[in-house]
């Protein structure tokens, strides 16, 4: 992976990479903290982070893809044509127009005669593909939870029992009649072994809970919702409010912003707009055009004001335009990559450069990537500075952004919001042990649980 890629993907919000990474450091955090506490609850938090981490990232895209092979396939509709373009007649009439393929054409044609059939089927498979991972991850939370209420009880019996069987064998030897009476050693031996059953037939049921299940974000609030309802004691409720809130907060809204303070920050302090895809100001093709100028024709081209189905056009009529190009490179307009054969399993699918008129494009972003080009391209020409060195200082601040960024939320993540609920939990009068652990010796003690 080049440089340019990597810087590209972390600094894209869209991305799920960065929020992997950002997810990544904030368990390990969390765990960190709750060792503190109880090992018990380092253990339990763990599992829980892992399971929730997986299926965060992956459960939504996995059963919208079970939807689309399913649902779609028996309708005989397109689930790859995005149904945003149908927000628009003109647009939706051009993506007709300009179908990469004439099976595409016809598939897109029949989506227009049945419009509200697409997209109820849309809205059903929303629905469905929430719906799925919320109760993929409300199964995975209680087996986390019976595992942890076992485990715990298990242990505290073994120790209860060795302790009994500790004085009892004092008592016995004492008497001289240890040796004479097998019974309770015949008894011990059956209840350990009973114990250990009961943590092999658990080892399927631990083994599923780590299993990577796919997810989306945007159904946290459904999980924010489900740990809530489902916390234990007031103590993990607790945990769970500050966890959640200081997570919603650094992952979705701070990061863009904090992103955006970097780049203005450059723009204003630097004179270099930063604000294109790293892989753009990477590119030594764009760079190149900057030094003979030939971005100026590009640019000019691209001046004159359009409407929504005029600029979709011109982005269909100008595929050497290095507005549309850059466009391209930075996944605003995705293009049309032919299917693999079944024998292709290996290669990668052939890009043919034709625009995917199925796939959505946001044209205010269109506009905002020449707006910052036309930007960049005159503070080049006020900046007096070779090209090398010119772009040398752009791509250095863009870099420069993206890692601090990054290191700031992961330092959030990671360090800040744990050392909250740790010191939370410190600083309230017995708080510090682990509230399940405790009830469980607490009904031990008292002879509801055996």
């Amino acid at each position: 992976m080049s440089i340019a890629k990597i810087f590209s993907t972390l600094g894209n919000s869209q991305s799920l990479v960065p929020l992997a990474i950002k997810d990544s450091a904030n368990i390990a955090g969390m765990t960190s903290a709750s060792a503190v506490t109880s090992k018990e609850e380092a253990r339990d938090r763990l599992i829980d982070e892992v399971g929730t981490g997986a299926v965060w990232l992956g459960a939504i895209p996995l059963y919208k893809k079970i939807t689309d092979k399913t649902l779609f396939k028996i309708a005989g509709y397109d689930a790859d044509y995005d149904v945003r373009n149908l927000n628009n007649e003109a647009v939706f009439e051009q993506t007709k127009k300009y179908a990469p393929t004439d099976k595409i054409k016809s598939k897109i044609e029949k989506i227009g005669e049945n419009k509200k059939v697409f997209k109820g089927l849309n809205a059903a498979k929303f629905v469905i593909s929430t719906g799925a991972a919320l109760a993929t991850y409300n199964i995975i939370t209680d087996m986390k939870q019976k595992y942890t209420h076992n485990r715990i009880k298990n242990k505290l019996l073994k120790a209860q029992e060795n302790e009994v069987k500790e004085k009892m064998s004092k008592t016995l030897n004492s008497l001289d009649i240890a040796k004479k009476d097998t019974n309770f050693t015949n008894i011990s031996q059956v209840r350990t072994k009973k114990s250990d059953d009961n943590k092999t037939n658990f080892k399927g049921g631990f083994d599923v809970m780590l299993d990577p299940v796919k997810n989306m974000m945007v159904f946290d609030a459904g999980i924010t919702g489900e740990r809530l309802g489902k916390s234990r004691s007031p103590q993990e409720f607790m945990g769970y409010a500050i966890k959640e809130g200081g997570f919603w907060l650094f992952m979705y809204f701070l990061g863009e912003k904090i992103q955006n303070l970097f780049e203005h920050v450059a723009d204003k302090k630097h004179n270099k707009n930063i604000g294109l895809d790293a892989r753009v100001l990477e590119d030594e093709n764009f760079k190149n055009s900057f030094a003979d100028k030939s971005i100026e024709t590009s640019l000019k081209e691209f001046e004159t004001p359009k409407t929504d189905v005029e600029l979709y056009e011109f982005l269909h009529k100008n595929p050497d335009n290095i507005v549309v190009k850059s466009a391209k490179q930075s996944d605003i307009i995705q293009t049309y990559k032919e299917p693999k054969k079944w024998y292709q399993i290996f290669s990668k699918p052939k890009d043919t450069g034709k625009i995917d008129t199925r796939k959505y494009i946001n044209l205010d972003d269109v506009r905002t990537a020449h707006k910052n080009m036309a930007k960049l391209y005159q503070q080049f020409n006020e900046s007096g500075q070779s090209v090398n060195e010119f772009f040398d200082g752009v791509r250095k601040l863009k870099r420069g952004s993206i890692i601090k960024n990054m290191g700031s939320t992961i330092l959030a993540l990671g360090v800040v919001l744990p050392g909250i609920m740790l010191a939370d939990r410190l600083l309230k009068p017995n708080n510090k042990e682990f509230a399940v652990e405790k009830e469980i010796k607490t009904k031990i003690a008292n002879g509801e649980l055996c």
